[in-house]
C-alpha cells in the first residue's frame, strides 16, 4: 500500500460563480443538489480531491454517524472500502456490541462516515504575494450510503478478516486471525456488531493553499517544516507533491 504522502493528485479547477439570489441553495464554488436527491460533502472546486478512495485507504480510522429518534450517534472505528462479488462498492467495519450506538443500527438506515487526514493552521503572515487572513489546510473524506447491520457470525468473521488484512498490509506485517490464541476469536465475535454501508456518494477535500501563488505556497511549506508537529510536517509534504516537477 502506498504511503500517505505518495497518494494525492489534486484537480486544478476554478471557482464557479453562481447567483445565490436566483437559487438560495447555490453558492460560489458549490451547489447543493435538489432537495429530493442525495446531498454531498461541501468541497470548493479548487480543493476537490481526484481520488477519494485513496484518501480513505490512507486514513481508514474514521467515524460512522447515524441517527435514531432525535439523537445522533457517532463511533470512531476503522473502516475499509470493498467491492462485492455483485460489483457493489461497500464500506465495512465493526464496533463493540456493548456500545449503545450498536443497538441503534438498523437495515436501510442512512449513514455517514467521515475520515480525517492531517491538518495544519496556516498563519496569514506566511502569505506575502496574495495577502489574506489565517486559514486551515486539511485533508478529509466523507462516505454516504445505506447501512446493513451484520449479526451472522461467519459474516462478521469475514469483515474482521478484511479489516485485519488491510490493516496488516499497511503495517507491513503478516498477522492473520488464525494466529490468535485458541478460542480468542470465537469469544470476541458475540461482543461485536459489524456493518456494511452500500455507498451512494464518496467525496474528499484536499485544501492545500492551491489558490495562492507558488511563492506563497513555498513560504507556507518552509514555515510548516520548522514545526515539530507531525501533522504540520505531513501537510507540508502533501503541498510539495502538488508542485510542478
Amino acid at each position: 500500500m502506498p504511503l500517505p504522502h505518495q497518494l494525492l493528485y489534486i484537480s486544478r479547477l476554478t471557482f464557479l460563480s453562481v447567483d445565490a439570489k436566483t437559487d438560495p441553495r447555490k453558492y460560489k464554488g458549490y451547489s447543493m443538489t435538489d432537495a429530493n436527491e442525495t446531498w454531498h460533502m461541501y468541497v470548493p472546486k479548487p480543493y476537490r480531491a481526484s481520488d477519494p478512495l485513496t484518501i480513505i485507504a490512507a486514513y481508514p480510522f474514521g467515524q460512522i454517524i447515524t441517527s435514531c429518534g432525535d439523537l445522533p450517534y457517532a463511533t470512531s472505528v476503522p473502516m475499509y472500502v470493498v467491492t462485492t462479488s455483485t460489483g457493489h462498492t461497500e464500506l465495512v467495519g465493526h464496533m463493540a456490541r456493548n456500545n449503545p450506538h450498536a443497538t441503534t443500527l438498523a437495515a436501510g438506515q442512512k449513514a455517514l462516515a467521515t475520515f480525517h487526514g492531517p491538518n495544519a493552521y496556516i498563519s496569514a503572515s506566511w502569505y506575502k504575494d496574495q495577502p489574506t487572513v489565517p486559514t486551515w489546510n486539511y485533508i478529509a473524506a466523507q462516505v454516504r450510503g445505506t447501512l446493513h447491520p451484520i449479526d451472522d457470525a461467519e459474516a462478521q468473521l469475514e469483515i474482521m478478516r478484511i479489516t485485519i488484512a488491510q490493516s496488516e498490509a499497511a503495517s507491513q506485517s503478516a498477522w492473520r486471525m488464525e494466529h490468535a490464541p485458541n478460542g480468542k476469536v470465537d469469544s470476541l465475535v458475540p461482543r461485536i456488531r459489524s456493518f456494511r454501508i452500500t455507498i451512494s456518494n464518496i467525496d474528499a477535500v484536499t485544501k492545500l493553499s492551491q489558490t495562492h501563488p507558488l511563492a506563497d505556497q513555498k513560504r507556507v511549506v518552509d514555515a510548516l517544516e520548522t514545526h515539530s508537529n507531525v501533522q504540520d510536517q505531513e501537510i507540508a509534504r502533501h503541498m510539495r507533491n502538488l508542485w510542478p516537477k
